[in-house]
């Protein structure tokens, strides 16, 4: 089945909730900047908030959005919704319970050659083991981090969230065997090709934006949301008007209501347009 384009801006609109990577931004992690600081005006002028949407560090999800460019997002979901910021204070702070991570990473220390960084509220952890070119690819998405010896010595630190990379990218066989290892301490979830991310069961996209919901008094049926990955698709599920991208994954699309041109072609952008239209 087709998935429409999205409708005429919707009348009872008062939030825009953005995933980043494949969805807001461009491939090589870019977005038009110019172009979108007059539309944050329109959108602010409308009484509509802006939230960003990510699996990725709080830190580098601000960094796309300087105070010199215009205000920063009214809201941040970062580690997959584990961690909630709202007009520049932390609504919420979510780990894994500590025997749980304790297993976990004995589960990951026991794959040989696997590529991981933990991330939580007080920032990331890589292993001082990784290659360099890996270290710099994950200290992108985290930029706030401390280097560890050993995979055992992130034990004892809040992590919210472990991002996988794999430059070939993860089989279904890959994830059950790790679904299974893990037992329920942490929930895999895709975020790209390359990358799978465990988060906390029962925190993702859709619980974050629910703290914001319920922060500013708003409901779902006043929320638009984008993205393009399975771990989008609680978000786009619970919107009121959930949209995949054009280059969005099955999970994505089958979660949506509508869907967006692709994220190098700016597809959120021009939804905006069309929503918020130049005088």
């Amino acid at each position: 089945m087709s998935v429409p384009p999205p409708p005429a801006r919707p009348p009872d609109l008062r939030l825009v909730a953005v995933d980043m990577d494949g969805t807001f931004l461009r491939t090589g992690s870019t977005y038009d900047r110019g172009r979108f600081a007059p539309l944050r005006r329109r959108m602010r002028e409308a009484g509509v908030r802006f939230v960003v949407a990510s699996g990725n560090q709080e830190a580098q999800l601000l960094g796309f959005f300087p105070a010199a460019e215009g205000p920063a997002p009214d809201g941040v979901v970062s580690d997959n919704g584990a961690i909630v910021l709202a007009d520049g204070v932390r609504l919420l702070e979510t780990h894994v319970p500590m025997d749980a991570l304790a297993r976990v990473l004995a589960v990951l220390d026991g794959d040989a050659g696997l590529t991981f960084i933990a991330s939580g509220p007080d920032g990331a952890y890589l292993r001082e083991s990784e290659t360099p070119e890996m270290r710099e690819l994950l200290t992108f998405y985290h930029p706030r981090y401390q280097y560890v010896a050993r995979t055992a010595d992130i034990n004892g630190h809040r992590v919210s969230k472990i991002a996988l990379v794999d430059e070939h990218g993860f089989t279904q066989a890959f994830l059950d065997r790790l679904s299974e290892a893990l037992d329920g301490a942490m929930v895999p979830v895709v975020s790209g090709h390359d990358s799978v991310d465990l988060i906390v069961p029962g925190q993702h996209k859709a619980s974050g934006l629910g703290v914001l919901l319920d922060h500013w008094g708003l409901v779902p049926g006043q929320v638009a949301a984008f993205g393009d990955s399975g771990n989008d698709a609680e978000m786009l599920a619970r919107a009121g008007y959930g949209i995949a991208m054009a280059n969005a994954s099955a999970a994505a699309r089958d979660a949506a209501d509508f869907m967006a041109p692709a994220n190098d072609d700016d597809g959120v952008l021009q939804v905006l347009e069309g929503w918020f239209p130049a005088d």
